[in-house]
């Protein structure tokens, strides 16, 4: 039984010293400043990269409440800038406690760390259900706007 564990812990130093050998050929991480390898990433913006997911695609919110908090992922490819409304129809909602982010007075929220939160203005809408929809707006180097309607406009039902 002695020599069983000792051959296990043998065999185990041996793997643990094996993975510790450098890798020998290109490999795709370097700390090197100037890579001279093939390895190329592709840093261009893609609209179809462009992601926005609620996680509560309903909300239901008491007739006196003022503002009800939006949440979920998203993300901005390799946009420069961006930015996220709510349209009530073609009615740009009102926002408010966007993150720290968003300008100051903004109308609009920005996606942090593959994440949004903010509130929104509800004081104004009567008792009701309501089809919302959040549009994330990209802009390339160029400042002209790129949507995803597919991936980056959802829809939720919000109830007062």
């Amino acid at each position: 039984m002695r020599s069983v564990r000792y051959f296990a812990g043998l065999s185990s130093l041996c793997l643990l010293l094996a993975a510790c050998q450098p890798v020998e050929g290109d490999s795709l991480l370097t700390d090197k400043q100037n890579d001279s390898s093939t390895h190329t990433l592709d840093k261009t913006p893609k609209s179809e990269e462009l992601t926005v997911q609620l996680f509560s695609p309903t909300i239901n919110m008491k007739n006196t409440d003022t503002k009800a908090e939006i949440t979920g992922e998203c993300y901005v490819s390799t946009y420069p800038s961006h930015r996220l409304i709510v349209m009530n129809g073609s009615t740009q909602m009102s926002l408010v406690d966007t993150n720290p982010a968003t300008a100051a007075n903004a109308n609009y929220a920005t996606c942090k760390n593959g994440r949004f939160n903010f509130s929104l203005n509800i004081a104004s809408l009567a008792s009701g259900v309501y089809s919302l929809r959040i549009i994330m707006q990209a802009f390339d180097a160029d400042g002209n706007a790129v949507m995803n309607e597919a991936r980056a406009a959802p829809t939720f039902t919000l109830t007062k």
